[in-house]
């Protein structure tokens, strides 16, 4: 069934949005330069998605969507992955373009800047974070590991992975921060093999 024209208008101006924020962050974000670079009218951003902190939300669920259906896409051509090869996936992927980067980027801002500055909520804020180590957790579960294992292990892996992709932003330095992945996640196979050996 086709979208109704609204639902479409909405979708498209809501990935403009999306590619808008990823490009020039949520620090300075306003509705009015936003507008004019969308080519649309506050007041027409306002119609389709509420207030500022509104639109951030859904934008952010947005960013969100776009990935889980890119892990979706690796999950369904290879439906038994490990964890860590996704994770090599993911890393793979962040470094292809910097528009990959950008969208990533935006949960990291939305995580870590002040509500005062963004005006988003602490539950919006923190699932930047839970929704990704939640899926991880779940995985390491599947792959062998105790629920409270997979707790531990799910908020190291997100923690490194954070932790690079940040590094990469501010250096650039892919090669040290692949061998460094390369690491950690030798270190989680080391664990799981251990586990399934006995």
């Amino acid at each position: 069934m086709a979208r109704t024209p609204d639902v479409a208008m909405k979708r498209e101006l809501l990935d403009r949005v999306v590619a808008y924020l990823a490009e020039h962050g949520l620090g300075d974000m306003s509705l009015r330069p936003m507008a004019a670079a969308l080519d649309t009218s506050p007041n027409r951003l306002v119609h389709h998605f509420g207030s500022k902190q509104e639109l951030l939300v859904a934008a952010l669920t947005q960013a969100i969507e776009i990935q889980v259906e890119v892990s979706n896409g690796w999950l369904k051509r290879n439906p038994k992955i490990s964890q860590a090869n996704l994770l090599r996936r993911w890393w793979k992927w962040l470094n292809a373009s910097p528009a990959n980067l950008a969208l990533s980027r935006l949960g990291l801002e939305a995580a870590t800047l002040e509500a005062t500055h963004t005006g988003l909520a602490g539950d919006v804020r923190a699932d930047q974070i839970g929704v990704w180590r939640t899926s991880i957790e779940q995985r390491l579960i599947d792959e062998g590991l105790s629920p409270v294992q997979a707790v531990t292990e799910s908020s190291l892996l997100k923690a490194m992975f954070t932790g690079l992709m940040v590094d990469l932003m501010a250096t650039g330095d892919r090669k040290r921060l692949t061998q460094a992945l390369e690491v950690g996640l030798s270190r989680l196979e080391s664990l799981l093999s251990e586990l399934r050996a006995g």
